[in-house]
């Protein structure tokens, strides 16, 4: 991948750019692939690998997927967010640190509307991990369903999850909190996971939640504000 000059401007310093985009209208984003099997796993990894360990949904800076990649080089991971700039310094991020530590040659970040172009990119029961955290609430009723959390996308999330994969999201907004809960239970190929259940990534993955740029922006606003995590397992 190639360095992105842009994500130096002051423009793209983050928190100064749009913070939502509206994934309705935005179709047309390019990607590497026009089908999973043809993705170029091999330009954008350094290790042997035809699959994504763990996908984070609207993955804004990266932060997530940059932590996770360091702390389990075995596994892949791939970032997933609709907006540009967030996209330039998430990938500038993980750049910058193959080349000054050697790491994170097993993560990376993509431009991509999910709700429109998920099946471009990830194959049925490929992944073992999903992750969305601190969603845009959408608090308009007119704007529901441009939530990333729907009772249709949550069927989409568990065609790509493996037997027995993780769904995980975090928010500190109680309702919609209960809202992403109650469409996730509905639906019949996920159960609340016990704790005994959790892998070793999933408990690094909770930890790792409250590193994110997101999860610190809203710990500096209160600090005693409540985060509410949620882990599902798909159901055998």
């Amino acid at each position: 991948s190639k360095n992105r000059p842009d994500a130096k401007s002051k423009s793209y310093q983050r928190f100064r750019h749009r913070p939502h985009s509206n994934p309705l209208s935005d179709g047309a984003i390019v990607l590497p692939c026009q089908t999973p099997e043809q993705f170029p796993f091999q330009q954008y990894f350094t290790i042997e690998t035809t699959k994504f360990d763990l996908v984070d949904i609207g993955c804004g800076y990266g932060d997530f997927v940059k932590n996770m990649s360091i702390l389990n080089q075995n596994l892949t991971f791939l970032g997933l967010e609709i907006r540009d700039k967030a996209v330039a310094i998430a990938q500038q991020q993980l750049l910058d640190i193959r080349s000054k530590q050697q790491k994170c040659y097993n993560a990376i970040v993509l431009r991509c509307n999910i709700m429109r172009q998920l099946p471009i990119l990830l194959s049925k029961q490929s992944v073992q991990i999903m992750t969305i955290m601190f969603p845009d609430p959408q608090f308009k009723l007119s704007n529901e369903r441009r939530r990333v959390v729907s009772q249709m996308l949550v069927s989409e999330y568990a065609y790509y999850l493996q037997q027995n994969g993780f769904l995980m999201t975090c928010t500190d907004v109680e309702d919609l909190a209960i809202y992403m809960d109650d469409c996730i239970s509905k639906n019949c190929n996920f159960r609340r996971a016990l704790e005994v259940e959790y892998t070793e990534v999933v408990k690094c993955a909770l930890k790792e939640m409250d590193g994110t740029a997101d999860a610190q922006r809203h710990q500096r606003k209160d600090e005693d504000k409540r985060v509410f995590k949620s882990v599902w397992i798909k159901a055998e």
